[in-house]
């Protein structure tokens, strides 16, 4: 966080400053300092950075837009339009970032995109952003060519101005006032860790986003029992489950917690849906799952000796051992669970073509 504010602040300064020259000293000279400032940061990130920065070269230019007008214009209506104008071209740039495939990251400083990496959620977070900023602007400049056009000059000169800071204002409190509820909410809720396809963690999100379909990879465990008979035991989904209740799935399976081992989650999630205390298991592969909400790495186990199943618990409605016929009919019957069927077909087939 405090590498993504540095990679920022000379350009939020630069937009900051402007925006305190240009109702201060006006025009003209807000589009000196902001050339100035501009000039000097361009530079400076071609020297430290090694990057010709054409969206800060362009974004300078943008600013100085008031200033050549004001030259350009003096005496004119083009100079009392001139904010509405500069909002219209920022409308521009805001539709084709909100409205087209273009990419997002090329309005950021080119430091910053260097060590950015946005996932697919995130972007369409970004883009759902950018497009309230346009329609709230767009309605902004409208009214504010008819109020430079045709109202007192005091009235058009509040309503093209500070009014369009106090609606990004009331905006921005009311974002940052929504996003401190929700982490409050999130606080109280079961957190995951992130994992990429190594299983290496690489952060954290509460479970009920990993599953809103954000396809945050987060890890599983899931552990098949299989008694003499070469019979595979499943647990019955109970009803209370909002995913798939009531259909037939792996024996043990259950989320691996913050700062807790594949083994302890093991250990952990066995005893809480089958209460088995004692147990021989062994690692018979990772895989990526991924499904409509969720996308997990799943780390299976097999299990051939325990001492007792007891399943007293409102996640498992009920539990059997199911023949290997029985499983290929409940296959084509759809009585099983998507993800037992892919790890069933992945790792247990040739595991029961070896014990044959």
């Amino acid at each position: 966080m405090n590498h993504t504010f540095r990679s920022l602040l000379p350009s939020l300064l630069l937009i900051v400053i402007y925006i305190i020259a240009d109702e201060f000293f006006g025009a003209v000279t807000g589009m000196w300092i902001i050339f100035s400032l501009g000039a000097a940061e361009f530079v400076y990130t071609r020297i430290r950075e090694k990057i010709y920065d054409k969206t800060l070269l362009l974004t300078t230019l943008f600013f100085c837009i008031p200033g050549l007008i004001a030259i350009w214009a003096k005496d004119s209506v083009f100079v009392r339009l001139q904010p509405a104008i500069v909002e219209t071209i920022l409308c521009i740039l805001l539709g084709i970032f909100a409205f087209s495939s273009a990419d997002l990251t090329r309005s950021l400083p080119a430091s910053y995109r260097k060590n950015m990496q946005l996932t697919e959620q995130q972007l369409h977070g970004i883009r759902k952003i950018i497009r309230i900023h346009f329609f709230l602007i767009t309605i902004h400049t409208l009214v504010s060519y008819l109020a430079l056009l045709f109202l007192p000059q005091k009235t058009g000169d509040f309503i093209s101005n500070p009014l369009l800071y106090i609606l990004l204002g009331i905006y921005f409190v009311l974002l940052f006032m929504r996003n401190r509820l929700q982490i409050a909410k999130m606080k109280k809720e079961e957190w995951l860790p992130l994992v990429n396809e190594k299983g290496e963690v690489t952060g954290r999100a509460p479970r009920r986003v990993c599953h809103s379909g954000t396809k945050l990879l987060h890890p599983v465990i899931h552990l098949h029992i299989i008694n003499e008979k070469q019979e595979v035991f499943l647990q019955k989904r109970s009803m209370k489950k909002d995913l798939l209740p009531g259909i037939w799935d792996t024996a043990v399976g259950g989320h691996i917690g913050l700062n807790e081992k594949v083994e302890d989650a093991l250990k952990r999630e066995t005893f809480e849906e089958l209460g088995i205390t004692n147990f021989n298991a062994r690692f018979l592969g990772r895989y990526i799952w991924e499904s409509p909400r969720e996308k997990e790495l799943v780390f299976s186990f097999l299990c051939t000796r325990y001492n007792q199943i007891c399943i007293d618990n409102d996640e498992v409605e009920e539990g059997r051992f199911w023949s290997k016929e029985e499983i290929e009919k409940g296959i084509r019957q759809n009585t099983l669970t998507p993800n037992f069927i892919y790890e069933y077909q992945l790792l247990l087939v040739d595991l029961f073509k070896n014990r044959c």
